[in-house]
């Protein structure tokens, strides 16, 4: 059963906007979730307009695919000069992880991955797909 989305209601854009984590850094063009978490109500109004737009005419600005890749240390004691030891986390803009948001909040349910994936994934992580594995070839190996 699909999910006709008429509009999206400004009360949703702000279960959203309750639901941004604060004190993360900024994407390119600098504006973070306390921006728009401390705006003004009326940014909700013109958020859902916007988004509704977007939604009913199966667009997305080019700029909500833009971000900064940051390189992170995996291991503080491990070699820094490789890139091995590294793994790079995306700044996305605000704005596009909002649209994100209310999306999946209106169709969460109709978006079904396979029981095998691990990542990206709620209470999912590439732990639980290694764990799996390690699982499996000690059962085998035990055989």
């Amino acid at each position: 059963m699909s999910t006709q989305l008429n509009f999206i209601s400004v009360d949703l854009v702000q279960n959203v906007v309750r639901d941004l984590k604060i004190g993360k850094a900024a994407g390119f063009g600098g504006l973070m979730a306390e921006h728009i978490c401390l705006a003004h109500t009326v940014l909700l109004v013109h958020l859902s307009c916007l988004f509704t737009m977007l939604y009913k005419h199966s667009m997305v600005p080019d700029d909500f695919g833009r971000g900064i890749v940051i390189p992170l240390l995996k291991n503080v004691d491990g070699n820094r000069f490789t890139t091995d030891n590294y793994r790079g986390i995306t700044l996305s803009p605000v704005i596009s992880k909002l649209f994100e948001m209310v999306l999946l909040s209106q169709f969460k349910d109709e978006l079904i991955s396979d029981p095998f994936q691990f990542g990206i994934k709620p209470k999912s992580s590439c732990s639980h797909a290694v764990f799996t594995f390690k699982t499996v070839i000690d059962y085998y190996l035990k055989k």
